[in-house]
């Protein structure tokens, strides 16, 4: 497993802990190519589909941004369509 995916996995068990924290029923997807990581769930049987991103932050710089700037994270056509949020976890 490369460092990407154990910080990803990390991140994925860092949200879903903060989920259940605060009260929340918390799934993970099985599936490696789902759009979305977790299945949130209330206490009334309301869901939110999440998908778990690493906040990074800029190394170099690009042709709009410097080193140190916070990388946004969009959810992709699909994560849009399905109504996904995107969630981002600090490490």
């Amino acid at each position: 497993m490369s460092r990407k995916s154990k910080l990803g996995a990390a991140s994925e068990m860092k949200a879903a802990a903060e989920f259940m924290q605060r009260g929340f029923h918390v799934s993970k997807s099985l599936d490696p190519q789902c759009p979305f990581d977790l299945v949130v769930t209330n206490d009334k049987g309301e869901s939110c589909l999440i998908d778990v991103k690493t906040k990074c932050i800029r190394k170099t710089k690009s042709y709009y941004n410097k080193p140190g700037d916070k990388i946004n994270r969009t959810p992709s056509k699909i994560q849009k369509k399905m109504g996904i949020e995107i969630y981002e976890v600090e490490q």
